[in-house]
């Protein structure tokens, strides 16, 4: 089992910047939550949600009224500027879902805020899907599921205004894509956002090397198959 939430690095300056960061940005938004679990959420979760538009990570966060620390693209914080804002402020843990060091590192730093009883936000498909449907997602959620023991929380976010596609122009990469949505998102009173039923993994501790393999498998399909029930497809 997790140990206590309060083994959770500590907020610093940068931590309660976000936090006012989030509840500003609230004030000109309306979140409706759908689902039964209780929030603040009071025990340890890997959220995973599907990735509309840059302005999800705030929504989620919103939402569940939770410290999130959100799995995020080190091509995201290649800037100097832009890395220190993403890991100070928004609390992102850098990884390269391509795989090599920055990946393993990501993964280490993930294994440690989780076993000491934090929440991690992972969007499973690692990219922006805008089509409705999770068809596929990767390996790195169900496998920090096994790996630790935590259940995943499957959450669908719905309702949000996007902004331009990403590379639509030779300027206009996924960065320039979350500030738009961001600020398209303002005045929104319809998002939506619903919970489903959590997944426990059987944790890695029990099970042979073949066999946690076949858990992450079951996890993945089982994750997919719990986004299209709450997206109605």
């Amino acid at each position: 089992m997790s140990p206590k939430r309060s083994a959770c690095p500590k907020a610093t300056a940068w931590t309660r910047l976000k936090q006012q960061l989030l509840a500003f940005y609230g004030l000109f938004i309306r979140v409706r939550v759908v689902g039964g679990i209780e929030l603040p959420l009071r025990r340890t979760f890997i959220v995973a949600a599907n990735h509309v538009t840059g302005a999800d990570s705030l929504v989620l966060q919103i939402a569940l009224r939770t410290r999130l620390f959100f799995v995020t693209s080190t091509r995201w914080l290649a800037g100097r500027l832009s890395g220190f804002w993403m890991q100070k402020v928004c609390d992102s843990v850098p990884a390269d879902s391509g795989g090599g060091l920055e990946c393993l590192v990501g993964v280490r730093r993930c294994v440690r805020l989780l076993e000491a009883g934090c929440c991690v936000g992972i969007y499973p498909e690692g990219r922006l899907n805008r089509s409705g449907v999770v068809g596929r997602v990767q390996d790195g959620c169900a496998y920090l599921s096994v790996r630790t023991g935590t259940p995943i929380l499957p959450v669908h976010v719905r309702n949000l205004k996007t902004g331009p596609e990403p590379y639509s122009r030779p300027w206009l990469n996924e960065a320039w894509e979350g500030f738009f949505s961001v600020v398209a998102n303002l005045f929104n009173t319809g998002i939506e956002v619903e919970l489903g039923e959590p997944i426990v993994p059987e944790t890695e501790e029990y099970l042979p090397t073949a066999d946690r393999r076949l858990e992450v498998r079951r996890i993945n399909a089982e994750l997919i198959r719990r986004f299209g029930k709450l997206a109605g497809y």
